[in-house]
């Protein structure tokens, strides 16, 4: 009997990302992962969103790094006012070096963004 190994979508998408964005990408995922447990995970829209009770944050490559965004970017508290959004994208922090990471901020707002999901 063959077993059927299955990889993860969201794997795929990071492999073929540049080195240095693989990188950022791998932190970002783990951030999100550690934050809420519950998060399904897969690609849709050509980049790596998380879903519960609808979609919550995706990570996608741009020209100089990453955009870590949220799809109800709009109604989190933003304190630190990292969130832009241009031409209809959803709000999104841009993520071009490690430094650029705050481990602590964005966990905080993928929690905040799951909350807005379950009310």
């Amino acid at each position: 009997m063959r077993s059927k190994t299955t990889t993860n979508q969201v794997d795929e998408y990071v492999d073929k990302l540049s080195p240095e964005k693989q990188l950022l990408a791998q932190e970002i995922r783990r951030i999100i992962n550690s934050s809420v447990a519950h998060l399904e995970e897969c690609v849709r829209w050509d980049c790596a969103c998380y879903f519960f009770y609808g979609p919550v944050c995706y990570f996608s490559s741009s020209r100089s790094g990453l955009h870590f965004g949220f799809f109800r970017g709009k109604e989190l508290s933003d304190p630190h006012r990292r969130l832009v959004s241009r031409n209809g994208q959803y709000p999104h922090i841009k993520i071009r070096t490690l430094a650029d990471i705050d481990e602590a901020y964005f966990a905080d707002l993928v929690r905040d963004a799951v909350l807005l999901n379950q009310n």
